[in-house]
């Protein structure tokens, strides 16, 4: 059984690695889903979405691995002294090649993006940590990682500087997951324009 010691904080040649696992285990996803209907193109091409993402993390802010053998992945990002301006960055656009997703993809996606930045910037507006992604490979679902995970990093964030954190998530078992964190939901609604329904969590600073 892993434990907080076999934690580790990715490095930039794991990048690749890292989006395969979030693809893997996020590609059934309602938000993936509603995006790319196709099960096969969507399987294909998430795992360059994760990529970008684990990009990101990786060069703005924290990104932990499980262990060296990357069974469970969490990308966070703080937004802090408006931070969040900056969390942009071409080179990981082009590392991720999110031209894979098509024209059709990215005008699906786009409300969805919009609408969860509105509220994500309306309920966290000050100092804050964002979960951008927690993904289990599906081999290793059901163990445990993504709570390791989970409370290495909260652990951290109450111990050195405590701020708010905020995430959203499309699936009502991991709502349950998160209030065991800490998190209460602040909106639950249908993402306008879309038929997905998205749960917005904050969790106070401690």
């Amino acid at each position: 059984m892993l434990s907080k010691e076999d934690i580790i904080k990715l490095k930039k040649e794991q990048i690749i690695a890292a989006g395969d696992v979030l693809g893997r285990a996020l590609m059934d996803d309602p938000v993936s889903v509603y995006d790319i209907p196709d099960k096969e193109k969507r399987h294909a091409v998430m795992k360059h979405i994760f990529q970008m993402t684990s990009c990101l993390g990786v060069k703005f802010g924290e990104t932990h691995a499980t262990s060296t053998n990357l069974e469970g992945i969490a990308v966070w990002l703080p937004y802090i002294n408006k931070q969040y301006k900056r969390i942009v960055n071409i080179g990981c656009l082009l590392k991720a090649k999110v031209y894979k997703l098509g024209t059709q993809a990215s005008k699906r996606i786009k409300p969805i993006e919009e609408h969860s930045t509105k509220v994500h910037l309306e309920f966290a507006p000050d100092d804050h940590w964002y979960l951008q992604t927690l993904g289990v490979e599906p081999t290793h679902q059901g163990k445990g990682y993504g709570s390791l995970l989970m409370g290495y990093m909260l652990e951290k964030i109450d111990n050195t500087n405590p701020l708010p954190v905020f995430l959203e998530t499309s699936t009502e078992i991991n709502v349950k997951f998160y209030k065991r964190f800490g998190f209460e939901v602040v909106i639950e609604e249908i993402v306008p324009s879309t038929n997905v329904k998205q749960w917005y969590l904050l969790r106070d600073a401690k």
